[in-house]
């Protein structure tokens, strides 16, 4: 059986576009049947014209971001079953966790597969109404949220703060790719807009106000470059920045313990700044989780505990969530400690690359976008469990336990993967344009030439003439 997306390439073995399959066009074919004698010459005509119709191909999103994707609930699925015991000692069911984070890996899987049909018009006219709505809930968690750990984060069990990071990420597509203004001035209309919802994320979540704020400053440095606009909107940020970390270390406690959020980041601060001295082997109530995610590390002794003997899950309160990538560690250790990372710094360069191939400016921010939003929150988990930064509460994305952080990653996912299909498709089309030129210039240049044999052949005396002149 021939298959049906077989591609034409008898034209010639040029490299196109594309460097996942060939996108020249290919050509309808008419099954030859054995049993009939010689066609007539009405078929001969019809068959001919038919075989020099193009057919588009099938054209499919990056299946290689898809793999990336599979791969990191792979190892979400395996090493949360692993922490997630102390959550399955105290439920009514062994495997009650487990089979809740697999829901929601089953409906992320769905989310981001139906994220991956959106076509072109649907995601530009979608992106601000996506921010709006991720908008409204984050002004709505400090009113009518749930409080959790000391914070409101939750409304009707979501976590908008979540969502609101995607929601920027479409800000940034649709705001920086605006014909009408200039870069600085785009710039300046992104970041007014996204300080909207940033004070109401860093009110409850210090650490993921900080994400957006670099999230802010890394797009605008691809877009604008060390522009006169990303230069003051930086020094705003790091005075801001600055002065937050002075009230937090000068103010009485008196003052700052009337704030739960304030005093529990003053407590983190405090505890990441006095490692010089000895306290820092001493285990309390303010360096628990610390101090026991480098106990995992240490356990591990390079070569891992193997899956699902790790002692310090049993220990840490949020094994499976805040400190995950220290049980990776614990139980495969230099592999896992690897893994992770790597598969980050693939999701990265792979967006990356996908948007320099694009022609389209909001297709190239959103790809680079999700690239720096969450490989962003990714190096600030890692750095909280190795010591290199104080506790930030950050998950790990597309591996912590958590149905919102899932659902939230997923549709930004999926967008990229439809964004991908439609960059084939514009890569296809031109294509084809190139390929209507190059025949429109041969033709312009056979008839030239048959023109002018013409005209040569015109020119030249007849046999006759030639015998009356010998005559």
């Amino acid at each position: 059986m021939i298959p049906q997306d077989e591609y034409n390439t008898s034209q010639d073995n040029t490299s196109t576009h594309s460097d996942i399959f060939n996108l020249s066009p290919r050509e309808e074919t008419t099954p030859i049947d054995s049993e009939s004698a010689e066609p007539s010459e009405g078929s001969t005509q019809h068959a001919a014209e038919v075989e020099q119709i193009p057919r588009k191909p099938r054209i499919t999103g990056d299946r290689s971001l898809w793999f990336l994707y599979f791969a990191f609930l792979a190892t979400s699925l395996l090493f949360i079953y692993s922490a997630t015991s102390t959550l399955a000692y105290r439920g009514e069911s062994l495997y009650a966790p487990f089979t809740g984070h697999l829901k929601h890996i089953i409906a992320s899987v769905i989310v981001a597969w139906i994220c991956s049909r959106m076509n072109r018009s649907l995601i530009r006219s979608g992106a601000i109404w996506a921010y709006i709505l991720s908008l409204a809930a984050v002004i709505a968690t400090p009113l009518l949220g749930t409080e959790t750990n000391e914070a409101k984060r939750t409304l009707m069990g979501v976590q908008p703060s979540e969502f609101y990071k995607v929601g920027v990420i479409f800000l940034a597509s649709a705001v920086l790719s605006i014909r009408e203004l200039n870069n600085n001035q785009r710039f300046y209309l992104f970041c007014g807009l996204t300080a909207i919802g940033l004070l109401f994320v860093a009110k409850e979540s210090l650490s993921m106000g900080i994400i957006i704020t670099v999230f802010v400053l890394g797009i605008g440095l691809v877009q604008t470059g060390f522009s006169k606009s990303l230069l003051l909107v930086g020094g705003i940020g790091a005075g801001l920045i600055a002065l937050l970390l002075a009230c937090l270390l000068l103010l009485p406690d008196s003052v700052v313990m009337q704030n739960s959020s304030t005093a529990r980041w003053k407590g983190r601060i405090e505890d990441f700044t006095s490692k010089s001295d000895s306290s820092k082997y001493v285990i309390n109530e303010d360096n628990f989780q610390e101090q026991h995610a480098r106990i995992a590390i240490a356990r591990s002794n390079g070569t891992g505990v193997f899956p699902g003997n790790s002692v310090e899950r049993d220990i840490l309160p949020e094994a499976y969530s805040d400190f995950i990538y220290a049980i990776i560690i614990e139980e495969t250790g230099l592999i896992g400690m690897i893994w992770v990372p790597l598969l980050y710094i693939l999701l990265f360069f792979k967006l990356s690359r996908w948007a320099t191939r694009s022609q389209r400016s909001w297709q190239r921010i959103f790809l680079l976008g999700v690239g720096i939003m969450y490989t962003t929150q990714a190096i600030i988990h890692m750095c909280v469990v190795t010591g290199i930064s104080p506790n930030t509460g950050q998950t790990l994305p597309l591996i912590s336990r958590g149905g919102s952080s899932l659902v939230a990653t997923s549709i930004a996912i999926g967008v990229c993967i439809a964004i991908t299909r439609q960059i084939r498709e514009d890569e296809y089309h031109q294509q084809l344009e190139e390929e209507r030129k190059a025949q429109e210039e041969v033709a312009a240049t056979e008839a030239v030439v048959a023109n002018t044999t013409s005209i040569e052949g015109s020119s030249l005396p007849s046999s006759s003439d030639e015998a009356d002149s010998m005559a």
